[in-house]
């Protein structure tokens, strides 16, 4: 019951926290500056433009980068039979992703995984995943390749953006590391936070950072440490 009440208290400052009113601007260096100092799995990109894609999604209606031009994407890389580091990924992103919808960023924020083994990863398989791991359809999609690409289209298109999937000989696992892209308003690709040990805050703050206009970076660091002290 405990843990339960500190959950809920968090989710509420957390959406207390971030209702704030958005703006389209760059948000400026502060907010890379802020997260360079707290979250050590954090990276700048700023390059201007994310690699596009353009795929399909379990029921074959294509998706394009360009079509969440107007929203922050945060975006990963999985397939579903990963017996490791894809499923905890998921779960991750699931959490991130809670956070975020408790918040008046939900509308603007778009979850995205691609799949890197379409073969296997059939629409049946695609329709469950979401469920499975605990991820809202309402704003988070899963994609896959297009009839017409290649087999491994979206193993490229993962090569693009700095992750190798790297096939084993003798089975249908991949190697390969976990990332989670976020890419700001009008496709400027904007940070990586690596691996699975990043804070779920900090990756919350940095989207919050990108759809709304930020505090000085004192006052979003001691933001940032009273929501981070409710999870201690």
């Amino acid at each position: 019951m405990m843990i339960e009440a500190t959950r809920r208290a968090v989710l509420a400052a957390i959406a207390a926290s971030l209702a704030m009113p958005a703006f389209a601007d760059h948000p400026g260096e502060n907010l890379d500056k802020v997260l360079l100092k707290q979250e050590k799995y954090f990276q700048t990109i700023d390059n201007p433009a994310a690699p596009k894609f353009r795929l399909a999604d379990a029921e074959g209606n294509l998706a394009r980068l360009s079509d969440f031009a107007d929203k922050v994407v945060v975006l990963n890389f999985v397939y579903a039979s990963c017996p490791d580091i894809c499923p905890l990924h998921a779960e991750k992103i699931a959490s991130i992703q809670q956070k975020v919808n408790s918040s008046a960023m939900k509308t603007m924020v778009q979850f995205i995984s691609i799949t890197t083994d379409p073969l296997n990863d059939t629409a049946e398989v695609l329709s469950d995943y979401g469920k499975t791991h605990g991820l809202d359809n309402s704003n988070w999609m899963i994609l896959t390749k297009t009839a017409d690409q290649p087999v491994d289209a979206t193993r490229q298109l993962a090569k693009l953006y700095g992750v190798e999937f790297t096939m084993s000989a003798d089975s249908d696992m991949q190697m390969h590391g976990a990332v989670t892209h976020v890419i700001d308003r009008g496709g400027r690709f904007a940070a990586k936070f690596h691996g699975l040990r990043f804070s779920d805050v900090n990756a919350v703050l940095y989207v919050n950072g990108l759809t709304n206009r930020l505090r000085s970076p004192e006052a979003d660091r001691g933001w940032l440490d009273r929501i981070s002290d409710l999870f201690k």
